[in-house]
């Protein structure tokens, strides 16, 4: 049974809602990146943030959107760095579980905001480590807000 968007935000009162990605085809790799414990972290651009996306904030579960619209899973942020596409360290770039190398890291999210036409070597990103608190595939209708 599938959870709809009232429902997940009734159990998680103040989450925000997003995707990992841009385009349907990268909302389900980065999601089931997310499913398989190998993303723990991602970056916000503040461009983004100053243009109205909802900023991260450590302790609040926010609502993972999948490729279609619709509740994958829930995630509590744990951390917030402040930094720089030019200033992201490997150990950073490497928990965000896409790449294999910084340089990778850096190529791929490169292309990523030069789609979003927001692309500097110095813009202001936000990183964020979470933990998933509840994934929305595997939910029999009993689960509530997680203790994460």
């Amino acid at each position: 049974m599938a959870v709809t968007l009232d429902e997940a935000l009734r159990r998680y009162p103040g989450a925000q809602t997003f995707s990992f990605g841009d385009t349907p085809d990268f909302i389900a790799e980065l999601t089931a990146l997310v499913r398989s414990g190998k993303k723990r972290a991602t970056c916000s651009s503040l461009a983004e943030i100053e243009a109205g996306a909802a900023a991260p904030q450590v302790g609040r579960r926010d609502i993972a959107l999948g490729p279609d619209g619709e509740p994958a899973l829930v995630i509590k942020t744990l951390e917030l760095v402040p930094t720089t596409w030019a200033k992201m360290t490997e150990e950073m770039a490497l928990m965000e579980g896409e790449n294999e190398t910084l340089e990778g890291w850096k190529a791929d999210h490169r292309r990523y905001f030069e789609r979003k036409g927001i692309f500097s070597e110095d813009m202001g990103l936000i990183w964020e480590r979470f933990a998933v608190v509840e994934d929305f595939a595997e939910d029999d209708g009993t689960k509530g807000q997680g203790d994460v």
